[in-house]
């Protein structure tokens, strides 16, 4: 269940804001943070999220104190008269850094700000402040690229006008907490879970099922996680997955270290590095180098390969088996679809899915 039930205009409006904004974007990759934020930034709180820029609802340069000085917040939005949310805007030319973020995160702990939204138009980093006893702490809850927007629609519902002034919005946050812990769970003790279902299975029906219970317990674990992958109302936390572990250190290494999400696969002593700007495009080159190299569609053959009940995460055309169009996706190989429509947990759990099936290591690094 979504948090936020959006009808076709709604996603016609953000698949229409992503689009138009990729491509400006593209055209001036180097705007600064005045352009960003009257370009990209605006028409985000504006369009997207629903607040009126000519309403008290929002207030720019907002002043907190800190100390015996002033800082300024770029936007504050208010419910019930008093900041609920706290967006820092950056440029497109400024990678956001862990000093933003700790800019942002003082700044809502000295006001008591619920939500917090760090960006430059391109990556959009969430933040929530838990007010556990008299210390209040804010943790980083989800980010997204600016082409995932669609996909991590709990983001945008979350800091949406609506969901802010009705109270919806911590519901979404308690909502997200609950899956994102089931599938942290599912995940740190897969091969636990499994176990206790083969066992379960055996008690009830014999040994004879012993063989392949063990097989379909794995791939149940992994269909469950699926499913809350796809549904969950959550993004991503970088703290609560780690990578898979690091090939052998002893190992040859490859390495295209230029893109900010990086990816190794580890094979026969060698490991071979990818990266890229996004994490579709970094997604992208391995699953190429997998098709090559390593027979990717062999081993997932035949395809589309569905690991849940609905969505196709690849191919041989963009659709899903529900005859509905993949709603992101990108070519790969000699005519073969990648869904995109992911959150980055989901990306790295794909990755993991396609190594897997060809017998080789992943590991990532970067910001994933």
């Amino acid at each position: 269940m979504r948090d936020r039930n959006f009808g076709k205009m709604d996603e016609e409006t953000v698949s229409d804001y992503v689009e138009r904004s990729r491509s400006l974007v593209e055209s001036s990759p180097q705007m600064d943070e005045q352009n960003t934020r009257a370009r990209l930034i605006d028409p985000f709180i504006r369009d997207v999220l629903g607040w009126d820029f000519y309403s008290t609802g929002i207030e720019m340069e907002y002043s907190v104190q800190m100390g015996s000085s002033k800082k300024k917040v770029d936007y504050a939005l208010f419910a019930d008269g008093s900041p609920a949310v706290f967006v820092e805007a950056k440029g497109c030319d400024t990678t956001i850094s862990d000093t933003h973020a700790d800019q942002l995160r003082s700044y809502m702990r000295q006001e008591w700000v619920d939500w917090g939204l760090l960006t430059n138009g391109k990556s959009f980093v969430v933040f929530r402040l838990r007010k556990d006893g008299g210390h209040p702490d804010v943790e980083r809850l989800g980010e997204a690229e600016l082409a995932d927007l669609t996909a991590n629609d709990w983001m945008l519902a979350a800091l949406s006008e609506e969901s802010i002034q009705s109270g919806t919005s911590t519901e979404i946050y308690q909502r997200v907490e609950r899956r994102q812990n089931a599938i942290a769970a599912l995940s740190e003790q897969k091969d636990e879970i499994a176990e206790s279902i083969r066992e379960t299975v055996v008690d009830q029906v014999g040994e004879v099922v012993s063989q392949p219970a063990e097989s379909l317990s794995k791939t149940l674990v992994d269909d469950l996680i699926a499913e809350l992958e796809r549904d969950r109302e959550d993004g991503t936390r970088p703290t609560t997955q780690t990578g898979a572990e690091s090939p052998n250190s002893s190992s040859t290494t490859e390495s295209d270290s230029a893109g900010k999400y990086g990816i190794q696969i580890g094979a026969s002593g060698k490991t071979t590095g990818f990266s890229g700007d996004t994490q579709t495009e970094a997604m992208a080159a391995v699953v190429n180098f997998l098709i090559s190299d390593h027979d990717l569609i062999d081993e997932l053959s035949p395809l589309p390969f569905v690991p849940g009940e609905k969505n196709a995460m690849l191919h041989d055309q963009p659709v899903n088996p529900t005859g509905e169009e993949m709603r992101f996706y990108e070519e790969v190989g000699d005519g073969y679809y990648l869904n995109a429509n992911l959150s980055k947990d989901a990306k790295k759990r794909q990755l993991r899915r396609f190594a897997d099936a060809c017998g080789v290591e992943i590991s990532f690094d970067g910001e994933w």
